[in-house]
């Protein structure tokens, strides 16, 4: 084969692959995700390309599955300013007003991939879906987030920069008389000098809770407490029994 023709061959692979890459179908995703988390996220009836889309998103659980409403929209794109970037906007319609915002970029210490802050509300309720043991909760209430800003270090793992919280309001469960329960918050880091933390505590309520958790050596745990008021031990005792050990008013939370 002579030269010009191996040049033509060469320039036409070239533009196959990147004719490939730039009109990529939505579809990636979906393999992608089933892959990244062993069918925990699924992308079903994905539309668009993998630049700008859209698709129906699926949680699984040990024994249930969870459909979003919405689904799950994304836009991937370019940005110059204030330095050049690839940027990401996540929609949730089911559960955020404004996208999540993400930006991967290049900067004196490496590789970055960073996010802007995002707030977002949802329905406790659709836990059910999951199967056991939301189903047997049946949890209701409201779920406040806040993530962010999010600041990764791609090339040291270990420089993840964030704080997240979670406030439940007005929580109530089918096997408590008591409505509602109270309200709690959640709420921690991303990583640390012993990985990514969390702590729970009692905002309001007659279900008080308190807890520290986090991950060690790969694995979440989470040691905790809840306790009723003396007043609601009664109505809250099937409960007590179902969160964890019983001591007297108290039950003892153990993950991990």
């Amino acid at each position: 084969m002579s030269h010009p023709w191996r040049a033509s061959v060469a320039a036409l692979l070239l533009g196959v692959a990147i004719g490939s890459i730039v009109f990529a179908p939505a579809r990636w995703w979906a393999v992608a995700a089933q892959a990244l988390t062993q069918g925990r996220i699924q992308l079903w009836h994905p539309q668009g390309s993998l630049w700008h889309g859209r698709a129906d998103l699926r949680l699984r659980g040990d024994g249930g599955e969870l459909t979003l409403p919405g689904g799950i929209a994304w836009r991937i794109g370019f940005a110059v300013e204030p330095s050049p970037a690839v940027v990401l906007d996540l929609h949730l319609p089911c559960c955020a007003a404004q996208p999540w915002h993400w930006r991967w970029g290049h900067s004196d210490e490496g590789w970055r991939l960073e996010s802007a802050v995002h707030h977002s509300t949802w329905d406790l309720g659709w836990l059910r879906a999951l199967g056991s043991p939301w189903n047997t909760l049946a949890l209701e209430g409201t779920l406040r987030g806040e993530v962010g800003p999010v600041r990764w270090t791609l090339d040291q793992p270990s420089r993840v920069q964030g704080e997240w919280r979670a406030d439940v309001l007005e929580l109530s469960s089918a096997v408590s008389t008591v409505r509602p329960l109270g309200s709690y918050r959640l709420q921690g880091t991303l990583a640390g000098p012993a990985g990514p933390a969390l702590t729970l505590a009692t905002l309001s309520g007659e279900l008080r809770l308190e807890g520290r958790g986090g991950w060690r050596g790969g694995r979440f745990w989470f040691d905790g407490l809840a306790q009723a008021a003396p007043e609601r031990l009664d109505a809250l005792s099937n409960l007590l029994n179902l969160l964890g050990r019983r001591d007297g008013a108290r039950a003892h939370l153990r993950l991990g």
